[in-house]
Order: structure tokens, then sequence, then C-alpha cells
């Protein structure tokens, strides 16, 4: 059973990948986004789509604002922002509810989140619940890591951000996809264009460099 377990970080992370992508599908005009209807529960304490989507656009706002919802995970020091990213779907979960309330709608959702994840723990038994939340609190705490204190670092968080070391860049888009690679590296245009898929990031960055001094 244990043999999953890098495997499943894996599969997390490139599934955090699409949720992302899912995050501004309305605002790029596809109207829906596949992934938004497979949303893996991480702990008993979860928001759904809406909810997580909301917040994320505010980070889009607020980056480096008091009023930034992802704060914490950008704190200096790597440490707090770790643990700050551990413990990020309980923390989005409080953020919201303080900033919006808790709906009679939101309530019932995040109840039923929650006897889906009780579900799972109880079918899975004590190993199966401790790979599951392994797995999934690993591989979330990563990405939330490198998509929120990493790629915000002054020396990464540029127009024309420096290159990954070959071997680290192969590796990287082998075990998290191409597109992936392309998010973490552009990420500050990505803020500044948010409609542009991932994809398309290296080449808008070699045009706006070209429209350059």
């Amino acid at each position: 059973m244990w043999a999953v377990f890098v495997p499943g970080v894996i599969c997390f992370v490139r599934y955090f990948n699409r949720i992302h992508e899912s995050l501004h599908a309305n605002k790029r005009g596809a109207g829906g986004h596949p992934a938004r209807w497979l949303l893996v529960v991480v702990g008993p304490v979860y928001l759904g789509y809406d909810e997580l989507r909301e917040l994320h656009l505010e980070h889009h706002r607020e980056v480096g604002n008091p009023g930034d919802p992802d704060g914490l995970m950008l704190l200096e020091s790597p440490w707090l922002a770790a643990i700050a990213c551990l413990m990020q779907p309980e923390h989005s979960a409080l953020v919201h509810i303080r900033r919006h309330g808790l709906s009679p709608r939101l309530a019932a959702a995040m109840a039923t989140r929650a006897g889906v994840y009780a579900a799972l723990m109880w079918l899975g038994g004590w190993p199966g619940a401790l790979l599951y939340n392994l797995m999934t609190r690993v591989g979330n705490t990563a990405a939330f890591f490198v998509f929120s204190w990493v790629v915000h670092q002054p020396g990464h968080y540029q127009l024309r951000p420096p290159r990954f070391p070959a071997a680290v860049g192969a590796a990287w888009a082998l075990l998290f996809g191409r597109e992936n690679l392309r998010g973490v590296r552009f990420h500050h245009l990505h803020h500044c264009f948010p409609h542009v898929p991932d994809r398309h990031l290296p080449a808008l960055s070699h045009e706006m460099v070209a429209l350059g001094p």
C-alpha cells in the first residue's frame, strides 16, 4: 500500500495545477473546467470550488497587501510559510468565513464534504486513512509552498525570471508537467495576465521583453 505514497503526492501536485487552471477558467471564456468537479477533500474542514476561487482571485487583487488571504503563506520566513501551507485548508476556511460569513448553503456544503471525508477514513481503515492524509496533506503543502512562497520571492517574481538548471527543469517537467514548470517560472506574468494559460507564458514573456528598451 505504501508504495503509492510518492506517486500519490506527484499526482496530487499535478491535480493542483489543473485546479489552479480551473480557478481562472471563467476569466478565459471557458465557462466550466472539468477539474472543478474533481475536488479532492484534503481534510474534514474544506471549502468548495466557488469559495476557493473567490479567495484565489482576492489573492490576485491583494498580493503583497494586508488583505491578501494567502498572506501567511508568503511570510518572509520559509519555515513559518511552510507551517501556514500545511494548515492551508483550515486557514482558508477561517479567512473566508471571517470575510463572508457562514451561510446556510456553505455550512451544508462543508458538512457534506466533512461527511465524505469521514466515509473515506472509515472505508480505508487506519492504514488507508493514514496514507490518504499523508499523500493529500504533503501534496497540498508542497504545492502551496511552491505557488505561494517560492514563486513570490524577489529573485523569481519578475518579467524575465532565471532559468531552472537543465536537470531540475527536465525532472520537474517529467514529474509535474511542462505546463506546471512554466506556471512556476513565469508566475509574475501570470499575476499580470491571469487570463493567459500557463503554457503560453514563455511566449508572452519573450514578446514583452522584445517591446522593452
